[in-house]
C-alpha cells in the first residue's frame, strides 16, 4: 500500500532560475512538494534559451531541471508584482532564490518582507561565494566557480591545460546541498513554528565536496598534484587499455590486488613493492607500465568477463547515450516518456531516490512559460478573472 510522496502539502515559492536553484526544486518537487516557479514574464528562466539541443520550442537543458512545476511569469520590478510576490509568500512554507545578496532587499522582497505575515516561512538563498566576504557580490558561474574551489587544477592530464569537469558539476553539488538544506530548515519550521533564513553558496559546496582531495592538501600543507585519471590514494585506480579500446580498472583494497594476481597472466606483478595500496600509489608509474602488456593481450570484454567473475571491480566507459540506453538504467526506471504539450513525445530522467511507503511524484513535463499560472492564482490567492485581467492590464504577471 502507498501513500502519497512525503513532501505533499509543501509548499515552495521559487525565484531561482537557470541551474542550482532550479536542480534543488525539481528534487524537492520529486518529493511531491508544490513548486510555484517564478519566471521573467517575457523570458522566462535563462535556460530556456540554451539551445541547441532542443524539442520543439524547449530547450533540453531546461528540460533537465524543470519537471513537476507551475510556471508563472512575474514582473518583479512592478509594485504590482513584487506585491503578488509578498501575497504568494504567506501561503508558502519555502522560497528559494539565487540572485545577488541585497538584491531581494532593493525590490522589498527579502526575508523580513516575505515572513511578515507568515512566521514558519524558511528563505533558502543560493548564491555563488556567500552573503559576505571579499567574493560575496561575484555572480555564480558554474565554470568560474570550479576554479575558485581547486576542482580544475586537479582535472584532466597531468600536463597541459587544466579541464573543467564535464558537467555543470558545482552547480548541481550545491542543488543537491541546498534540497537537503531546505528539508532540515522546513522540521525546524514545524518543530518550533518559526521559520529562519538558509544560505548555502557553490563555492562552499565545492570546498565540502573536495572530500579526500581536500583532506590531502589540509593534512599534508602540500600543494595538490594532478593525476590525471589516476586516483591519488588507491592503485592500480583508472582507465586502463585493452587490445580493443580502454575500460576501467578500480583495485580499491589488498585483497581485491590479491584476486587481481590470482588471474592467468598477472602472477608476474606478485611483487614485494606493489604488496600494499601505500607501495602501488607511491610506484603507481611503474605499476601501470607493467600491467599496460598483460592489458593489451585481450579485448575488453574478455577481461570485464574474467575480472567481474573473479570480483575485481572493473567497467566500461559508456557515453552518456549508452549509460541512458543500459538495462541497468531500464531495471532502476530512471527514464520516463511523457507527453509535452508543445514539444511531443519526450524521455527525461526521473528521480533516482526510491521509498517504500511514499513514493516520490509522477514524472510531468516541466511547464511552458505561464503554464499553471492561473490555476496557480485561483488555487492559492483566490483570484477570479477580473483580478487576473487587471494583472495582465499592470504589466505584473504574464
Amino acid at each position: 500500500m502507498h501513500g502519497e510522496p512525503p513532501l505533499t502539502g509543501v509548499r515552495i515559492l521559487d525565484l531561482s532560475r537557470v541551474v542550482a536553484g532550479p536542480y534543488c526544486t525539481q528534487i524537492l518537487s520529486d518529493l511531491g512538494a508544490d513548486v510555484w516557479k517564478i519566471e521573467h514574464p517575457d523570458r522566462g528562466d535563462d535556460t530556456r534559451a540554451w539551445g541547441p539541443v532542443m524539442a520543439g520550442d524547449q530547450s533540453a537543458y531546461f528540460l533537465a531541471v524543470n519537471r513537476g512545476k507551475r510556471s508563472l511569469g512575474v514582473d518583479l520590478k512592478s509594485e504590482a508584482g513584487a506585491a503578488l510576490i509578498r501575497d504568494l509568500a504567506e501561503h508558502a512554507d519555502l522560497v528559494v532564490e539565487n540572485f545577488l545578496p541585497g538584491k531581494l532587499e532593493s525590490m522589498g522582497l527579502g526575508f523580513d518582507a516575505l515572513r511578515a505575515r507568515n512566521p514558519r516561512l524558511c528563505l533558502l538563498s543560493i548564491t555563488a561565494f556567500g552573503q559576505s566576504g571579499p567574493l560575496a557580490d561575484e555572480p555564480g558561474y558554474d565554470l568560474v566557480v570550479q576554479g575558485y574551489g581547486g576542482v580544475m587544477a586537479v582535472t584532466g592530464p597531468t600536463d597541459g591545460a587544466p579541464h573543467r569537469v564535464g558537467l555543470p558539476i558545482v552547480d548541481l553539488s550545491a542543488g543537491i546541498y541546498a534540497a537537503t538544506a531546505a528539508l532540515a530548515g522546513l522540521r525546524a519550521a514545524e518543530r518550533d513554528g518559526v521559520g529562519q533564513r538558509i544560505d548555502v553558496s557553490l563555492f562552499a559546496c565545492h570546498l565540502a565536496w573536495l572530500a579526500n582531495v581536500g583532506s590531502n592538501a589540509l593534512v599534508s600543507g602540500e600543494p595538490t598534484p594532478r593525476y590525471g585519471n589516476a586516483h591519488a590514494n588507491v592503485a592500480p585506480y583508472e582507465p586502463v587499455e585493452a587490445d580493443d579500446g580502454w575500460m576501467l580498472l578500480a583495485v580499491g583494497n589488498d585483497r581485491q590486488w590479491g584476486r587481481l594476481l590470482g588471474l592467468p597472466g598477472f602472477g608476474g606483478l606478485a611483487q614485494p613493492q606493489w604488496a600494499t595500496n601505500d607501495g602501488r600509489v607511491g610506484d603507481r608509474d611503474a605499476l601501470i607500465e607493467a600491467l599496460a602488456p598483460i592489458l593489451r593481450e585481450r579485448s575488453r570484454a574478455e577481461w570485464l568477463t574474467d575480472f567481474k567473475a573473479a570480483r575485481v571491480p572493473c567497467g566500461p566507459i559508456l557515453r552518456p547515450d549508452e549509460a541512458l540506453a543500459h538495462p541497468q538504467t531500464a531495471a532502476l526506471g530512471m527514464v520516463h516518456r511523457v507527453q509535452h504539450p508543445s514539444a511531443g513525445p519526450l524521455s527525461l530522467v526521473g528521480s533516482p531516490l526510491g521509498f517504500s511507503g511514499t513514493p516520490v511524484a509522477a514524472v510531468t513535463p516541466p511547464p511552458r512559460l505561464g503554464e499553471g499560472g492561473d490555476g496557480l492564482l485561483r488555487d492559492i490567492l483566490k483570484l477570479d478573472d477580473d483580478a487576473l485581467a487587471g494583472l495582465r492590464s499592470r504589466g505584473a504577471i504574464r
